[in-house]
């Protein structure tokens, strides 16, 4: 017996042993110098990882709602405890990459279901991502493009210029084509987490509900599941930025609004090389347009114009031309080109959709408020003028005379309501919408967003019904289009002064509201 025990113990330490040097041997070295056929194992290793930092994390918020706010009603001690807690989820999202940080900037827009304190605390991570190491971005465009770097790049700048959640950009030069690119490499192990790392947050968030009843965040696993299959593949988003630049070129833009140029022979799902586009800057940065010479108002108003063209017109279209997806830059001729970037993400409607969102933009804009009551009720919504609000992205009192004045206190108790009663009810409309309509949600809050960075130098509602207009009133006379441009026009002086009065007298009433309206993203 002692003598198979002493056995037992020396195959036990061997085992143990080897599985310890085996482990090591994946987990210790960087990722691109490991075979392909060992990457899953390490993708699953370090999986482990992030499920234990996931169990801490949820038992650290846990326990800090569970103890520290037990039958405390003070606003500040809750404060405290969201802010902490975000920070917590912060790091977590950071220390594990990925589809973590992508959750966390769903979170970040959340503001009509989550505290204050976790919109704003989260926030940073819509900007600071952590790039990864120059060595692992060789190994990806080496395995991929099947050649040395050096046979088919002059150079490549080490310093990534963009760093996202699933991959990072860099400048280079072709050398054939010796032409200045940019270089987006998706991160080396991505693909292999996906899975993993879904289950686990959906994990994470089920828990959560069961928990904490009322906060249902299971729609952020349906966002990341939609969104990050589709931006994978890079040859998927080399044809949509191609297929979108075919049609605004159709649309007459011309040079104004452009895709920039795809070299196919350098696309693979998990590489894409693109023109890069020199001296550019965000459409957001005011100061920067106008150092390059450039009129700020011309630029805004020729970005609305291509995303309404876009939404209305051909009804496939960007579904996340936030500041950082489009540059501005000055052509040698002196006029200004917008470059539309990170056609990852978008959605196609087809002719009976695009014309009921047509509809509704064109309602929401004209105050056809009979119109809106018959689409709204299509998906179950009686309060239309909330469901115009979600597409205008204003309070819809705001654009209807008929409301009565906002400094009148009917309407302010209104909107106070409104605030307080119907913020979940704008998840509720939305969710009962097609999923092109979120996107396009979506695509019409970047515009706002910014539009007000800028100033509000463009009247943006009106300029976008220009379009609508096109596709909701199609077999109209040109006649009854003008006249109902003419009476918008009329309407929207009227609003425009209202809504500057009010956000005078009641600015965080109207900021709230605002915020309200947000459509997660």
């Amino acid at each position: 017996m002692p003598t198979f025990f002493r056995r037992f113990s020396r195959y036990s330490a061997y085992t143990f042993g080897a599985a310890a040097v085996g482990t090591t041997a994946i987990i210790a070295p960087p990722k691109e110098m490991l075979p392909e056929s060992l990457l899953p194992s390490r993708v699953l290793l370090e999986g482990l990882g992030r499920v234990g930092r996931c169990v801490i994390t949820s038992g650290q918020i846990f326990a800090d709602y569970t103890y520290n706010l037990h039958g405390v009603e003070e606003q500040r001690a809750w404060d405290e405890v969201h802010t902490r807690c975000a920070r917590r989820l912060v790091t977590l999202a950071e220390t594990n990459g990925g589809l973590y940080v992508k959750a966390g900037q769903i979170f970040a827009n959340m503001s009509h279901i989550l505290p204050y304190q976790y919109c704003h605390v989260m926030a940073v991570l819509q900007d600071a991502v952590v790039k990864r190491p120059y060595s692992e971005v060789v190994a990806v465009l080496e395995r991929d493009l099947h050649h040395p770097l050096h046979e088919i790049f002059t150079h490549i700048d080490p310093e990534p210029i963009a760093a996202a959640s699933l991959a990072q950009v860099h400048r280079g030069h072709l050398r054939k084509e010796n032409v200045d690119v940019a270089i987006k490499v998706q991160y080396i192990d991505i693909a292999q987490r996906f899975k993993g790392d879904m289950r686990t947050i959906d994990t994470m968030l089920s828990i959560a509900g069961y928990l904490y009843p009322g906060f249902d965040l299971g729609v952020i696993v349906t966002k990341l599941n939609d969104t990050v299959a589709a931006e994978l593949d890079f040859r998927l988003e080399a044809h949509n930025s191609d297929r979108a630049a075919a049609d605004l070129k159709k649309g007459g833009f011309g040079n104004k609004v452009v895709c920039p140029k795809i070299f196919w022979d350098y696309v693979t799902p998990r590489v894409m090389v693109s023109h890069f586009v020199q001296n550019a800057v965000k459409i957001s940065n005011r100061e920067g347009i106008e150092k390059l010479g450039l009129k700020v108002n011309e630029v805004a108003t020729a970005f609305f114009d291509a995303i309404s063209y876009e939404l209305f017109g051909t009804g496939f279209f960007h579904g996340d031309p936030h500041a950082g997806n489009v540059l501005v830059h000055k052509l040698p001729s002196g006029r200004a080109q917008v470059v539309l970037l990170d056609f990852g993400l978008c959605a196609e409607m087809e002719h009976p959709m695009r014309r009921e969102i047509s509809d509704i933009w064109t309602a929401s804009i004209t105050h056809d408020s009979a119109h809106l009551q018959q689409i709204s009720r299509r998906y179950h919504c009686e309060d239309y003028e909330l469901f115009a609000s979600c597409f205008l992205q204003h309070p819809y009192v705001y654009y209807s005379a008929e409301s009565g004045r906002l400094t009148d206190k009917k309407v302010q108790d209104s909107m106070r309501d409104t605030v307080k009663h119907k913020m979940a009810d704008v998840n509720g409309i939305v969710s009962s919408l097609p999923k092109q309509y979120a996107l396009a949600l979506r695509s019409i809050m970047a515009t706002k967003a910014i539009n007000r960075e800028l100033g509000d130098v463009v009247n943006r509602p009106l300029r976008m019904l220009r379009y609508s207009l096109r596709t909701s009133h199609e077999d109209a006379s040109r006649f009854k289009v003008d006249y109902l441009l003419a009476r918008a026009w009329v309407a929207e002086v009227y609003s425009a002064v209202m809504l500057r009065f009010a956000k005078w007298r009641h600015p965080e009433l109207i900021e709230l509201m605002e915020d309200s309206l947000q459509v997660s993203s």
